[in-house]
């Protein structure tokens, strides 16, 4: 009963992030496939770091942030331009470095507005 509602509350919560949810492209971990695609596993993955960035006052550069967001955007697109397929792996992959790229873009955003402001 208890697993349950929490697989109904994952629900809700994924239901909200914009997702092909494609199976094919989506990661299956002991017979249960995960209700969004690799790619966007792999982005709130790398979102986990984001809590680390700002309570531990890591400072990266923002032009880190932009680099690690790179990968992600060339597999898309060599993918839709139809160079190459993509796989499960290099989505997740790419998807982590992209969800991190994003949290120290947001990090360094936020330090320096707070810098002009204070």
């Amino acid at each position: 009963m208890i697993v349950d509602q929490i697989v109904i509350n994952i629900k809700r919560i994924t239901d909200i992030v914009p997702c092909h949810r494609m199976k094919s492209r989506s990661l299956t971990i002991k017979g249960y496939t995960l209700p969004l695609c690799a790619r966007c596993t792999g982005i709130l993955a790398g979102y986990l770091f984001f809590p680390f960035f700002l309570i531990l006052d890591l400072n990266f550069p923002l032009w880190l942030g932009i680099v690690l967001n790179l990968p992600m955007v060339i597999d898309g697109w060599t993918q839709k331009r139809k160079y190459r397929m993509s796989n499960n792996l290099l989505r997740l992959s790419t998807g982590i470095f992209s969800g991190l790229g994003q949290s120290i873009i947001i990090v360094s955003i936020s330090q320096m507005i707070i810098f002009i402001l204070l």
